[in-house]
């Protein structure tokens, strides 16, 4: 009880305390504030003689030193450190005013006596540290941490600090040189602090020199003290940060050995490579784990994984390797017997399917494949309807457009409030935009631009804008006796652009790209001042982009960028710059540019939230 009345004595004596601020206090602070400093600094030395204190001191110099008024600031900094001896910032205060008024010779004794006197004492350093960083003496300011160090024989002693003063010099190779110190004793907190320092030092490395030299100094450590874990587990992150998943891997072999856990570190990269699109990296991974057998703790993962990355590698391939897609073929087909077709095995029967039809030719076996599999699903409608869809799919690659709008439409009745049975929707709309029935296909697309998922929402008023803004009014013509592949492209002079366009769409739809590179060329020769240009651009560079044509990609999309700025497309093009520089240019300081500008630029952009996940991560904020 005597505890609480004490504790409520001292909140309201502090409460009086400031409520009896001086008038001439407050007129001082408010003559300050205005920059009257004459006025100001009557009543500051009027104050400041009858109670000594810190806050009003400041004032007090600050506006003595605006008025340079050298001789009364060195009076008051005596009169301080009388008041206040043990008190350290006050001399610096002095030191800083005789440096002020030009008397260097005095400053510089002062400085150098506050270090000689320096006492072992961890508070007084940080304060005589705190005093000249205050006063932007930063060589000193480190002069007296590695002193500091030095009385107190520990050598990691505000490193932190240290760093952020040779960070004000720019002096890049010293704070390598602490970060290699402070991670020696493989202390994770340090480890993380390092990290943080790194990550500030990458920000401007336009040229990558910081990040070589920090890598330098780090391998060149690590080979000095093979031993000291933490350089190496710094390597494995700067590469990973850095997008060098291939030497990252090399390291996440080593790391795992020595820490004896098996795979684990290899996994994880092996997954990160697979999201930054370094297949070929996450393929060597997956093997090395499964080469180890069952006793790797991801041994199942990543027989798992494997086959969905090597999927991926092959759908963003042009041309597709026959050898490859076979191999995959058989692989998924082995999978696929040894587990069976459930609800388990689902997302590999839906890529056995895709793979068989349109990478390998065996349309009718994943016809099969695929009714089988909705026979099996009979408890599960959703599953059952993907399976649906992806028939739709393959039905359309192999012209049946009947059966396929037949599929597609089934899905989109039996969900029609769904996510799968927009998706559906949408499939059907983009089958009537291939075969030109654009009135149709636009209805359908109006419906979907109210849809729930944003995607479906955003595709859907892009080709309805797509159609409407390219397409002229049609006679009507009699095809009742033309069979269903006569829908598919036959050509007339109306439209003649957006369906040249269209048909272009539906070649890559079926992985033609050489065909539809010719079509889209010749969307540009027949109408190159129109709507449809940027459409056209940006659909070779996806395919350039897939033929691994990384400049031509680029300026292709830079077109778009300078050219067409205006256009739907922008956004896209924009985006579609930034994950070339990320993936495939590994130039990480442009796509960092260009996922800025879409945050800038275009606010409204269905790309902005990935934008700036992905700014960050390569910032290293995301990086584990």
């Amino acid at each position: 009880m005597k505890r609480i009345l004490l504790a409520l004595l001292l909140v309201f004596s502090l409460g009086a305390l400031f409520a009896q601020q001086s008038d001439d206090e407050k007129l001082a602070l408010q003559y300050y504030k205005d920059k009257e400093f004459d006025k100001a600094i009557v009543l500051f030395e009027k104050i400041q003689s009858k109670t000594p204190n810190s806050y009003i001191y400041y004032y007090y110099y600050a506006s003595l030193m605006e008025l340079e008024r050298y001789s009364e600031l060195e009076k008051l900094c005596k009169k301080q450190i009388k008041n206040f001896p043990n008190v350290q910032r006050y001399k610096v205060d002095q030191g800083y005013a005789y440096e002020r008024a030009g008397e260097h010779a005095k400053s510089e004794k002062i400085y150098q006596e506050l270090l000689k006197e320096l006492p072992a004492k961890e508070f007084s350093i940080l304060e005589l540290y705190n005093a000249f960083y205050a006063r932007a003496k930063y060589d000193y300011a480190i002069e007296t941490i590695l002193r500091g160090r030095r009385l107190m024989n520990n050598p990691q002693l505000m490193s932190k600090e240290l760093i952020s003063q040779y960070q004000q010099l720019n002096q890049t190779g010293k704070i390598v040189d602490e970060l290699i110190s402070v991670v020696k004793d493989d202390d994770d907190k340090n480890l993380e602090q390092a990290k943080t320092s790194i990550q500030n030092l990458l920000m401007d490395d336009d040229d990558n020199q910081r990040y070589l030299m920090i890598k330098g100094a780090l391998q060149k450590a690590s080979q000095k003290n093979p031993s000291t874990l933490s350089y190496m587990s710094l390597l494995f992150w700067i590469n990973q940060l850095h997008k060098d998943y291939d030497e990252a891997l090399i390291l996440a072999k080593a790391i795992d050995k020595r820490k004896k856990i098996e795979c684990i570190n290899t996994y994880d990269l092996a997954c990160v490579a697979a999201d930054n699109r370094d297949y070929a990296t996450a393929i060597e991974a997956l093997k090395y784990i499964i080469s180890k057998g069952e006793e790797a703790i991801n041994f199942v993962n990543a027989q798992m994984k494997i086959l969905d990355v090597r999927y991926q590698q092959l759908s963003e391939s042009s041309p597709i390797r026959m050898v490859d897609a076979v191999s995959l073929e058989k692989d998924f087909k082995k999978a696929l017997d040894e587990n069976g077709l459930h609800a388990g095995t689902s997302d590999w029967i839906r890529k056995y399917a895709h793979l068989l039809a349109f990478y390998v030719n065996k349309p009718q076996e994943a016809v099969d494949i695929l009714n089988q599999a909705m026979n099996n699903a009979t408890r599960d409608a959703k599953e059952r309807n993907l399976y649906k869809i992806d028939l739709a799919d393959v039905q359309l690659y192999m012209g049946n457009v009947w059966d396929a709008t037949l599929n597609y439409s089934q899905v989109d009745k039996d969900l029609p409030n769904d996510e799968l049975g927009n998706e559906a929707k949408f499939k059907n709309a983009k089958l009537s935009f291939y075969i030109g029935e654009f009135d149709w296909a636009k209805s359908q697309l109006d419906v979907l631009s109210a849809a729930t998922t944003k995607l479906i929402a955003n595709d859907a008023i892009y080709f309805s804008l797509l159609i409407s803004d390219n397409q002229e009014e049609e006679e009507e013509e009699d095809n009742d006796d033309q069979d269903t592949t006569y829908l598919l492209f036959e050509h007339q002079t109306q439209n003649l652009p957006l369906k040249k366009y269209a048909e272009a769409d539906f070649l890559i739809f079926q992985n033609k790209d050489d065909q539809a590179l010719i079509l889209l060329d010749s969307v540009i020769t027949l109408s190159p001042v129109g709507t449809l240009v940027d459409d056209a651009l940006y659909q070779k560079a996806l395919i350039y982009i897939k033929r691994k044509d990384y400049l031509g990609a680029e300026a292709l999309l830079k077109n778009i960028e300078e050219n067409h700025g205006s256009e739907l497309l922008a956004d896209d093009a924009i985006f579609k710059l930034a994950e070339l520089y990320e993936y495939y240019i590994k130039d990480l300081p442009k796509a960092m540019e260009y996922y800025q500008k879409i945050m800038r630029d275009f606010s409204g952009s269905l790309y902005v939230v990935d934008a700036r996940k992905h700014y960050r991560a390569l910032r290293g904020d995301n990086i584990e």
